[in-house]
Parts: C-alpha cells; structure tokens; sequence
C-alpha cells in the first residue's frame, strides 16, 4: 500500500532528489508539495500482504475487473478488421474502433449517461528495449518525465501487487492523473486507473490501465472533466536489435468540463486525436530518440563540437525548461487561467494566471499569459517559420532590430529540425536564449529561456547547474477536425516575474507581448 503523506507536511519538505530515468537522463524532482509541479508523487510506499480497497472496490472484484481488461486489451490489440478499420487516405486516424463490433464483445457496455466514448490505436518501433518501455510506465516520476506534455499530477495512490523482485511481472497499481493538452483552453481530464504490467508466455510485454471509479458507491462527481478508462496500454515486442514494435491503444469513455473549452478546441478535441493513441506512441518514439542523439549515440555532421559533457549539460537543461514549459502551459487543477483580453476578435482573448514560488523559477511572483489561435496554414510550415532564427527579429520585440546568431547546435533526432540551440543577439550581450525545437506527425514545439553567458560556458564544460528558467515559446499542433485537416492550433505563453510593477501592469504587459507576437505571425505564416 502507498499511504499519500498530509499535504501540510508535504509543504513543509525542502528536499530535492536526483532520479536517473529509465533512458539514462538524469533529472531532479523536488520533493517539495508544489501545486504547479509534476512531483505530486511524494508518498511513503507501505507493502502489505493483504490487499485494500482505496479504490473503494473490494480487492476481488479488482483483480477480476483486472483480469478480465487483459483479455479485452490483448483482444483489441492484436485484432484486425471488422473491430478495427484502417484508413488510408487520413495519416492522422490510421485506425478507426468499429463500436457495434467492440460492444458486441466488450463486456463493459454502452457508456454512462453525458459521457462520449474515444478509441483509437497505433504502431510505431520505438528504440528502447521493453524492459526500459515497462518502467517508463510503471514508475510514475519517469512517466511525468517522459510524456510531460500530456501528464501532470500523477501519483502511485496504491500498489495492489508489487510483482516479482526486481521485475514488473504482474505488477498491479492504483494511480491518478490529469491528462492534458499543451493548451490553456482544454482542461485537464481527470484520471483513476488501475496499471497492470505483465510479462506474456511469448516474451512479449503488456501494460494495461483500466478504471474502476464508477463501480465506487461513494464516488463524489468530479468539477472537472472526467476520463475514464476501459482496457487501454500497450503491447511491447522486443524486435531483438535494441528496439521495440509497440502497439498503443486508447479506449477512453470522456465527460468533458465544455464551459472551459474554447470553440476553436472543440474539434479537435472531438476528433479523438488530441488524447490519442498516436500522440502517446509518438511522444515516446521522440523521447526515445532524443535520449538516443543527445548522449551522442549519433551525433549530426551539423553539430557544434561540444565534449560528450557538455552535450550532456545542454540536454539536461534543455529537458528541464521543456518540463517546465509544457506544465506552465496547460490547464491543470492547479493552474486558475483568467480571461485578461477580450476583444471582438475570439481568437485573440489571451487568458493569464499567477503563481509564486515555483520550484526550477526565479524568486518572487510570476505572471503568465497564454493565447491560441486558428491558422489555414499547416503545422509544419508554421514550425519552419518559428525555428527559423533569421524569422525571430520579425515577431519578438527583445529580437527586434538585432541579428541572431546559433553559438551552439546538438541535434535530437532524426529529423535534424529536432535541436536544441543557444541563440546570442547582437543588441542584448548580456542575454542568450536556449531554445529547443521538436516535431512529428502529431505536433511540435519550439521553446526558449533566457540564460547568462557565464551559465552558457559553464555548461559547455559539462557543469550541473540548478539555475531558475523562465520558458516561454509555442506549442504548435496539427488542426485535425474528424477526418480533415484544417491548418494550425498555435498557442503561445509568455512569462515574466512580477518586479516594481503592480500585478495589474503585469499582467497588461504579458498580455500585449502574446498578442502583439501572435498578430505578427498570423501576418507573416497566412
């Protein structure tokens, strides 16, 4: 059992502990209770022989309901056509649930009442052994790690089964988590699931989740939106060459928290894309990548020469500013986004929240501002024009004026567009800006903080620093409306810590930037 520790001690905790990832990466996770920090997971692991109910279920029916979702996930993994049926001329939705087939043969039935049923699934080889693929999964700070832009406050609320001994054979966990969109104006879906990892007679791996929240008698309605799990995870063939052959599948019953929802969003929320089996696989495919290129397994003949540690201390600063970019920006439980801007345009009404204190941040009160808006053009064409140093001048005011120039390039993929870079500028010596640009199918990024020329050589040494980061940047996906696809969802947030201004002028200032930046590349990419 994992008994959570009371919040008013988890505050009190000023620790922070380093935690080696199942890719290698080394990473800090404060052990400090923060509302806007991805470590919600501080709690005291307590193994019993006998099994709870903290899921308010009998420990049984648990196993059974546990039992019985392995079948279904091994079933609708593996199965083919009619239950599954692939679509050829869209690359977005390669496989569409056929649901008269699947309630035919799921023995969970229609949805509840205001709840609407999403289901999608994938394939993709992913360089990472299974082993490493399972842990990713089962321990919850590497899974906030891995997909930090579609998880947040997760946590291990119980673990039923602790498996064999140093393994994760049949292992069984109670957790929670919000999943979210890189978006302030898609909330967050609430999550409790069982996890269930398991080891098949073929050597194959399974990690099943399932939810059993419903069958609570005492279930409290959630404010927020609600996701509930049916057989959902992933099958993990070892392809005997370091690699993987994973098939992910999503099978989700949602009631969404739509007040919240900007219109722009709701398509593409409805499309079953946004919380997708694709975007799980091709999160981790990437990070596996990075992971691969960043420790200089493969190094791009357009690199900078950098010793192996200073690539190393490059990416691990470059990992944190993402993490901390990609949690400042959605719209989770601890984020209170407010409208600041309302003007006759809907698309340009920039929403801001504060926050103080936030570990990895510069001390003091911190204002933030985020907008998205609808472009015709297409996602990868509004990436090229944001990772494109020479374009920066046109749409950001500290760049205006100024040339920009790349001190530093290592790339982290296969597609050499996926870098990370220090960037200097010719009218501002005092400041560099890391930035890190990522892309696939499914979505891109393009993120920067602003660091000092000392911490830059530092870290060309190969020296660890705990320096504050301020990210701002983009978050660039793919308008996928049903079966068309329709242009860009940009978002952009920017921050600033609040100095000898009233919170009022703050948020006046960020909101102008988000919105003057926007307009200029609404004008250059359309």
């Amino acid at each position: 059992m994992s008994i959570p520790l009371s919040r008013s001690f988890l505050k009190s905790l000023q620790t922070t502990r380093s935690i080696k990832n199942s890719f290698g990466e080394i990473f800090e996770i404060s052990c400090r209770h923060q509302p806007s920090t991805h470590s919600c997971s501080c709690h005291l692991k307590i193994y019993w022989n006998l099994l709870t109910d903290l899921v308010g279920v009998p420990a049984e029916e648990v196993s059974s309901i546990v039992r019985r979702a392995r079948d279904e996930f091994i079933f609708m993994a593996t199965a083919g056509y009619p239950l599954w049926v692939s679509s050829d001329s869209n690359a977005f939705h390669p496989e569409t649930l056929n649901y008269g087939e699947y309630l035919r043969m799921s023995q969970r039935g229609i949805p509840a009442p205001f709840f609407q049923s999403e289901a999608s699934r994938d394939t993709a080889t992913i360089r990472a052994s299974p082993i490493t693929i399972v842990q990713t999964l089962m321990e919850v700070d590497q899974w906030l790690h891995i997909f930090c832009s579609m998880v947040t406050n997760a946590q291990i609320l119980e673990v039923l089964s602790p498996g064999e001994e140093e393994s994760y054979k049949e292992r069984k966990q109670v957790m929670s988590a919000e999943l979210v969109l890189t978006t302030p104006y898609v909330p967050a879906r609430e999550a409790q699931f069982v996890r269930y990892s398991h080891q098949q007679l073929d050597g194959s791996w399974i990690v099943v989740d399932v939810s059993v929240d419903e069958l609570r008698q005492f279930h409290r309605p959630s404010t927020r939106s609600v996701c509930r799990k049916r057989p959902s995870g992933c099958l993990i063939r070892d392809m005997q060459n370091g690699s993987s052959l994973v098939t992910w599948v999503e099978n989700v019953d949602v009631r969404e928290k739509e007040d919240e929802m900007h219109a722009i969003l709701k398509p593409f929320v409805e499309s079953s894309f946004a919380f997708g089996a694709s975007r799980w696989i091709s999160t981790l495919q990437r990070q596996a990548e990075r992971f691969i290129y960043s420790t200089g397994i493969n190094i791009s003949p357009s690199d900078a020469p950098i010793s192996p540690e200073g690539r190393r201390s490059l990416t691990m600063t470059a990992n944190k500013m993402v993490v901390s970019f990609c949690n400042d920006i959605c719209n989770s439980t601890y984020h209170h986004w407010t409208s600041s801007n309302k003007t006759r345009l809907k698309t340009m009404e920039v929403k801001t929240n504060k926050r103080r204190g936030d570990p990895g941040k510069p001390p003091g009160l911190h204002r933030t501002a985020g907008c998205t808006v609808e472009l015709i053009s297409s996602h990868n064409r509004v990436f090229d024009y944001l990772r494109d140093i020479q374009n920066r001048p046109q749409w950001e005011r500290m760049s205006s004026g100024s040339l920009v120039q790349a001190l530093a390039n290592i790339t982290i993929g296969p597609d050499p567009r996926n870098c990370i870079s220090v960037l200097a500028m010719s009218n501002h010596k005092e400041i560099l800006l890391l930035q890190e640009c990522c892309t696939d199918a499914t979505g891109s990024y393009v993120i920067f903080a602003p660091i000092t020329p000392d911490v830059f050589q530092s870290m060309l040494y190969g020296v660890d620093q705990d320096i504050p980061l301020m990210p701002f940047g983009f978050s660039i996906l793919p308008n996928v409306s049903g079966s068309t696809l329709d242009g860009t969802l940009l978002t952009m947030v920017f921050q600033i810590t609040v100095k000898n201004v009233s919170s009022k002028q703050a948020v006046e200032v960020v909101t102008q930037i988000v919105k003057e930046a926007l307009q200029k590349i609404i004008e250059a990419v359309n």
